[in-house]
């Protein structure tokens, strides 16, 4: 009697074990498909924010709202930057600080993307001799994605000019330099290059470090600092950019047309394709987890050899 009390009770301590270890599995698994779900829509929603064609109908000169009206929603909107063959075609503001546009689109609503900005300390008709303008480095050639690149000089070669729109004229950009830089350099992010540094040093120190350097640059340039975020907390990439009077032609304009008709711009799976996949994993997982166990005559479970 003592005996079958004591099997009875190891079998139900048994199940009770492979219970609680079935529900610990299952509930790891929800927890890690819930969270996953999650990531992707969180970052198909950054994605769709810092996407350039969510403001492409404010860009000076486009049909739609016009550059005019987003200025009048947001003040802090001064310019709108584009170079020729990338993903940068952005609005630029400048806001009271330099955090505030580290999560504010250009509209001044919250997005993670964020913002292309002016240091806040400098003035926004990029009357400064340079001129320096943040913004996140993403991927898919989003926000400042795309500044890494012109570390290859062949890129640069191939990417060197843009436009640079403010006070309701185009103005042409003209690309020199890509150094890899320290957050904290103050040459490299000093607000006011013309006295500390004079111009000539901060020139001079630019070719002296930089890791492409083609092209010049004169003390009577206005010079553009564009910097983002790379690998390492201190780590940025920064290119230099001098502001010219003739403007450039661009020469990327039909592709670039070609491919917003087609929409072929590589997304890799749409949104809904990576949730149901995951839905589809935890279903499996779950089922698996959670079969019912058949037992033969002699208590032992099935097994397939």
């Amino acid at each position: 009697m003592w005996h079958d009390l004591t099997r009875r009770l190891a079998k139900g301590a048994i199940r009770l074990a492979n219970w609680l270890v079935d529900g610990l599995v299952l509930s790891l698994v929800v927890i890690i498909v819930v969270y996953s779900a999650y990531v992707l829509v969180d970052n198909g929603r950054v994605v769709d924010e810092a996407s350039a064609e969510v403001f492409e109908s404010y860009k000076p000169d486009a049909d739609g709202p016009g550059f005019s009206e987003l200025q009048a929603t947001n003040p802090d909107v001064c310019a709108w930057l584009t170079i020729y063959g990338t993903g940068v075609d952005y609005p630029v503001v400048r806001g009271e600080d330099n955090e505030k546009y580290l999560n504010t689109d250009p509209t001044g609503a919250f997005a993670l993307s964020g913002s292309l900005f002016i240091d806040y300390r400098q003035p926004n008709d990029f009357s400064a001799p340079a001129t320096i303008i943040y913004g996140h480095h993403m991927e898919d050639s989003l926000m400042f994605g795309d500044l890494d690149r012109y570390g290859q000089s062949t890129y640069l070669e191939q990417h060197n000019h843009g436009d640079l729109y403010y006070d309701g004229a185009h103005h042409g950009i003209e690309i020199v330099a890509y150094m890899d830089a320290d957050a904290y350099d103050r040459t490299v992010y000093s607000t006011s290059v013309g006295t500390d540094p004079s111009t000539e040093d901060f020139i001079a120190y630019v070719r002296e470090h930089a890791g492409v350097w083609q092209g010049e640059l004169s003390p009577e340039d206005h010079i553009l600092v564009l910097s983002t975020c790379a690998t390492g907390t201190n780590g940025r990439h920064v290119v230099f950019a001098k502001i010219t009077d003739q403007t450039y032609d661009n020469p990327y304009q039909e592709q670039e047309v070609s491919r917003t008709l087609a929409g072929t711009r590589d997304e890799g799976f749409p949104l809904w394709a990576k949730v149901g996949i995951a839905l589809l994993v935890f279903i499996a997982i779950a089922w698996v987890v959670g079969a019912p166990r058949k037992s033969n005559k002699n208590g032992r479970k099935n097994r397939k050899l």
